[in-house]
């Protein structure tokens, strides 16, 4: 028995030991290392912007994001809804305005923890973290490779594409989703459609209500683009599944993201983008010379300066490490991801060079594209394409050489690498100063200087242009000061035009209220003694089907324009604004007759009005203002905003929600208990190749 067991056990030593699998691939294996990993290479890297005194987000992150973002969280911190606005353009529909993210359930907690500077700079930091770990799961699957797709998740999480886009919050926010839109509708097509494609249709949604609608406009391309390349190889799953899910996910898209899509396109009809079009002209269009920054990242001079590129800095950025180019130029012998990164990279780079790359103006005829600007946006596109590739291309360099170290050491070096250009050395990932230094002194000492004229109520300060002079841009609705400019691309197009009919005719000033002038040369307020009251009754009405033409002719203390028919003021009439909020007025009246009121209010769908209990029309009044005809007699009018689209868009995305919700419960629920051995495998973690 004692033999037995001794040559059982050299019988047992004779045995191959099973290989060791590298520390590193254990890691790199399981979902839950590499989230860890990628949160601490995030907040290596974003280290100072984070934690400096010295370092302050800048650009159209305070100008735009910061100033929306903070209005509307000390809405919510009231209680309130800010349904409109009247602290930018003399009013405009505020939460109709997609860049507000207002919306975007993961700007919420910043929203409820109240936003500042720094919660900006985290939000940034964030969706850095999910662009890494969405390209982590998007390469996974496509290259079969946890390990790799390590790779992939550095070069696109810390690319050139979104320093240069460290001021852009909202395009920040969607193409840090791209990944996570192509993974779960890859997944859709080969694992579950029913788990997946809700999935798919969420993230749509999600990049949606980011708010920036060119971005996801460019999210929606790379997955027909995905599409179209597998189907194009025949890809028997893709074909059958595929077309259907994609319309599937498209509608998902569109109700969930229907609470801000909504009013977003009523608003947009009305903005001077509705008569632009850039389906010939645009600007930014990608140069040839800005290829040269994936290898020379300082080659215009946007990471230390003095720029000497093209007309935007924040455009022309695209250095994604020196290895990226060198590994992607390797990955396309890899036959795997070869087409499908090409089929991205290549539309996607033609496109971004506008008109003279031609095919620009076959795209802009499509819906949407006609009303899109800067085409060279889309580089986050081939950036993905890139990262992927550059993946592949670590394979073959691992299986030509065979070390087991050289994956680690590739990723610590494309790090390092990015880190230094894209972010210690970069001066469009944040202001080496602090907010107080770059914006805050201004605006505190704006908002001190305007305190006492604030207070009064119903006045109104004008200016030729939007300046930091008075801090961010947009600082006005941080101060609560009711000014006629503002910094937005979605103006309304009927104010835009009464504002400069008003340089030739300064009249139209005082029909806007304007109780001061702000002179930008010395700071100072010049009161405004010709300045009409907020609500006024003119002596005489013109008729004109195009107001805007009669603008620079009109004396608005004399006469007011509207499209049809209305009665003139009565001379003994009385009024009296006896309540007023920023989106409510209420107006005592006294009139023998009845009369036309013009409230100085840029008109608007959704403004309403009642006069003792009974809704009364809101007319169009001198072009860009609104204005009500009262019954004769006595009372009181009730004039108040509402958005017509916002309460429908609600109940479509929450009725929405919960649809995708139980379809992919029910998917999940019906594929549990039928899997077999071999699906649960392939649908595993994958460890190395």
């Amino acid at each position: 028995m004692a033999v037995k067991r001794s040559h059982a056990r050299k019988l047992h030593s004779r045995r191959p030991e099973a290989p060791r699998v590298p520390f590193y691939e254990r890691v790199f294996g399981d979902a839950r290392y590499v989230l860890v990993l990628f949160a601490v290479l995030v907040f290596v890297f974003y280290a100072d912007p984070l934690l400096s005194e010295n370092a302050s987000v800048q650009w159209d992150a305070v100008d735009v994001h910061y100033s929306l973002q903070k209005y509307f969280s000390d809405n919510l911190h009231d209680g309130k809804l800010p349904f409109w606005t009247p602290y930018v353009y003399s009013g405009m529909p505020f939460l109709a305005d997609p860049q507000v993210g207002a919306w975007y359930p993961l700007n919420w907690p910043f929203f409820l923890a109240g936003v500042t500077p720094e919660s900006i700079q985290l939000e940034l930091a964030l969706h850095a973290l999910l662009a890494c770990f969405g390209a982590w799961l998007l390469a996974r699957e496509l290259l079969e490779s946890s390990t790799l797709a390590v790779l992939a998740g550095i070069f696109y999480g810390f690319s050139g594409f979104f320093a240069g886009h460290s001021s852009h919050v909202g395009i920040f926010q969607a193409a840090a989703l791209l990944p996570w839109l192509l993974w779960a509708f890859v997944r859709a097509v080969r694992r579950g459609i029913w788990i997946f494609g809700p999935l798919a249709a969420g993230f749509g949604g999600l990049i949606v209500l980011a708010g920036h609608f060119q971005t996801a406009l460019y999210c929606f391309s790379a997955l027909a683009l995905l599409i179209g390349i597998q189907c194009w190889l025949r890809d028997p799953a893709w074909l059958r599944r595929a077309p259907g899910l994609l319309a599937g996910v498209i509608v998902g898209t569109f109700l969930l993201s229907a609470i801000a899509t909504l009013p977003g396109l009523e608003l947009a009809g009305q903005s001077i983008r509705a008569s632009e079009d850039f389906s010939r002209q645009t600007n930014s269009p990608l140069v040839p010379g800005a290829l040269l920054t994936l290898f020379l990242p300082d080659y215009y001079g946007a990471v230390r300066g003095p720029y000497r590129g093209p007309q935007d800095v924040t455009q022309f950025y695209f250095y994604g490490g020196i290895l990226l180019p060198i590994l992607a130029a390797i990955g396309l012998r890899d036959r795997k991801i070869r087409w499908v990164a090409l089929a991205i990279f290549v539309p996607a780079v033609w496109y971004a060079f506008g008109p003279p790359g031609g095919l620009y103006l076959l795209i802009a005829r499509l819906p949407g594209f006609r009303s899109v600007r800067a085409p060279v946006h889309i580089w986050f596109v081939a950036a993905l394409a890139l990262s992927l590739l550059a993946a592949a291309g670590a394979r073959a360099m691992r299986q030509k050489w065979s070390k087991p170290w050289l994956l680690p050491v590739l990723a610590l070096l494309a790090f390092g690498d990015t880190w230094y250009w894209n972010m210690d050395q970069n001066m469009l990932a944040y202001a080496r100063s602090s907010f107080e230094a770059i914006y805050g002194a201004a605006g505190a000492r704006f908002q001190t200087a305007t305190s006492s004229l604030r207070q009064s109520g119903l006045h109104r300060f004008a200016a030729p242009n939007d300046s930091n002079t008075f801090g961010p841009l947009n600082n006005s609705l941080n101060t609560r000061t009711e000014v006629t400019y503002g910094y937005n691309p979605l103006e309304l197009s009927a104010y835009q035009r009464y504002l400069a009919a008003a340089q030739a005719n300064p009249k139209l000033l005082n029909g806007l209220s304007v109780t001061q002038k702000l002179d930008e040369r010395n700071g100072d307020l010049v009161p405004n003694p010709e300045a009409l009251p907020r609500v006024t009754a003119p002596r005489n009405v013109i008729v004109s089907m195009r107001p805007e033409s009669a603008l620079d002719r009109l004396d608005p203390a004399e006469s007011a324009i509207v499209e049809r028919a209305a009665p003139r003021g009565d001379p003994s009439a009385r009024f009296q604004v006896v309540g007023y909020g920023p989106e409510e007025y209420r107006i005592q009246y006294q009139v023998a007759s009845p009369t036309l009121l013009r409230i100085a209010v840029p008109f608007f769908p959704g403004w309403r009005a009642e006069a003792h209990g009974a809704g009364i029309e809101v007319l169009r009044v001198d072009s860009a203002l609104s204005g009500v005809i009262v019954p004769a007699g006595a009372g009181e009018i009730r004039f108040w905003f509402r958005s017509n689209w916002i309460a429908s868009g609600a109940a479509l995305s929450a009725a929405s929600l919960l649809v995708l919700a139980a379809l992919a419960g029910w998917g999940a629920v019906k594929a549990r208990p039928g899997l077999s051995g071999e699906v649960r495998r392939s649908q595993g973690i994958r460890i190395g190749d």
